[in-house]
């Protein structure tokens, strides 16, 4: 019951369609591009550090809850199709997407199992990290609109998405010792199916 899930629908056959793009995303030029776009906003981040310390004293403030759920969602939404992107570029299928209820709380899941066949462990790990890989791109997209925009709903929006997509992502699901894409990724690597 505290991980209920809803499947919603089944998203191959615009996978399929799409799958010419994801070999040029998912490539040496597209690794190289998600490079520059990540350090340039690492730089952001440290050019104005003392503004990011400042405005995380008030991220679990009663008034941001509601901004950081809706950038919760979208960072998940975003961070699941990470996942079918990649299991999709390297010969796998998806074929559920939906909802599920962690601990009541409702987030977005796929089902990336077709993973587990491919031969080669690093498309395996891939495929795990793709979900960290995704949310640490668009924390970075997110870092350049908090810079450009000045106080209010869209800063606090982009602040809140930059927050989850970066340090929560690498706390929790690049843990290997929880239960999530990190212990995956560990499991692909070390060729241990059950740590």
């Amino acid at each position: 019951i505290m991980f209920f899930r809803m499947p919603l629908l089944d998203p191959e056959t615009w996978l399929r369609k799409l799958a010419p793009l994801f070999k040029i995303i998912i490539s040496p030029l597209g690794a190289l591009l998600w490079l520059a776009v990540v350090a340039t906003a690492g730089k952001v981040v440290l050019d104005r550090f003392d503004m990011v310390l400042d405005q995380a004293q008030g991220i679990l403030a009663p008034d941001n809850l509601f901004l950081m759920y809706v950038g919760l969602v979208v960072i998940k939404s975003l961070h699941e199709f990470g996942h079918a992107v990649v299991c999709k570029r390297f010969g796998g299928e998806v074929h559920t997407m939906g909802v599920m209820l962690l601990v009541f709380t409702p987030l977005p899941y796929m089902d990336a199992t077709s993973s587990w066949a491919f031969r080669n462990r690093w498309h395996r790990a891939l495929v795990g990290g793709a979900g960290m890989i995704t949310e640490i791109f668009v924390a970075a997209l997110a870092t350049f609109l908090w810079a450009r925009t000045g106080p209010g709903t869209l800063h606090s929006l982009a602040y809140n998405m930059m927050f989850i997509a970066s340090v929560s992502t690498v706390l929790f699901n690049g843990n290997p010792l929880l239960r999530f894409d990190g212990y995956y990724i560990l499991s692909d690597l070390l060729d241990i199916p059950n740590l």
